[in-house]
């Protein structure tokens, strides 16, 4: 035989339809009983939702110090970057030669705009340095003791600025050998002019001296005060070395550092005296 089916539910339909027509006289007291009944369930429900409310939701207080909190994260996170920025900057300025230092030369910090130019034909960098800052046509551009170029256009808040590998910088250089000691003089080095080639590297041309360039031999800059170039930043290393029938041998310079890499570079100023 199958389960015997429930009439509690019958009873409780006819005992609402009784009570909904009956008059109201005869069932007020009935309906107050059956109502009062439901009070402390419906006092229960507004409890857990006013207890669900104060939970999940949050305050006035919480939503104030959850605003404040993600503005002192943004701070922070504004100075790590900062602090950084000034650590490389002060390590370009301790990494730069005594020489540099003594000759009287002011650094102007600068930070590089584009690392690379939109000509083909032209290898340059713009720095976010100009002409209010102090920045002049000719200023040599430094990453440490290595070269970059030299500003070649200034504006009020920018200047363009030529690097080694573009075809129209120049400079005169020695090569040092890997086998000669620190102490010998730049007169006793190879003394040449080393020029970019608008590729990846430059050339060192015009080469005096007996001794020969060696593979992996630095190239540094000479002494030129008036075009404020001191003596002894890097300009990059021998690559190849090519002798041929030419009365002076085809030196091939790779530089040092990749200029589109670059975030920071530091400006030589000369001193006054010794500027044209």
């Amino acid at each position: 035989m199958g389960p015997k089916r429930r009439r509690s539910s019958f009873w409780l339909l006819l005992a609402s339809l009784v009570l909904l027509f009956a008059p109201s006289g005869f069932t007020q007291k009935t309906r107050l009983a059956a109502l009062s009944g439901f009070t402390p369930l419906r006092s229960l429900g507004r409890w857990t939702f006013s207890f669900a409310g104060h939970t999940l939701s949050p305050s006035g207080e919480a939503q104030t110090l959850r605003t404040e909190n993600d503005f002192l994260r943004d701070q922070t996170l504004q100075l790590t970057n900062e602090n950084r920025r000034q650590a490389l900057l002060l390590e370009q300025a301790l990494g730069m030669k005594q020489t540099v230092r003594d000759a009287g030369y002011r650094m102007l910090a600068a930070d590089v705009l584009f690392p690379t130019d939109s000509s083909p034909w032209r290898k340059s960098l713009t720095l976010t340095l100009g002409t209010r800052d102090g920045v002049e046509k000719g200023m040599l551009v430094v990453y440490n003791s290595q070269v970059v170029g030299r500003v070649v256009e200034t504006g009020p808040k920018t200047c363009r600025v030529q690097t080694v590998t573009d075809p129209g910088f120049r400079a005169g250089a020695v090569a040092v050998p890997r086998t000669t000691a620190a102490g010998v003089a730049f007169a006793d080095r190879h003394g040449g002019v080393y020029e970019g080639t608008s590729g990846q590297n430059g050339q060192l041309k015009w080469l005096s001296g007996d001794n020969p360039v060696e593979n992996g031999a630095l190239v540094l800059t000479t002494d030129d005060p008036v075009n404020g170039v001191p003596r002894g930043l890097t300009l990059g290393r021998v690559s190849s070395v090519n002798g041929g029938r030419a009365a002076f041998p085809k030196v091939d310079v790779e530089p040092l550092i990749d200029f589109r890499a670059l975030e920071h570079v530091m400006i030589l100023v000369s001193p006054a005296e010794s500027r044209p």
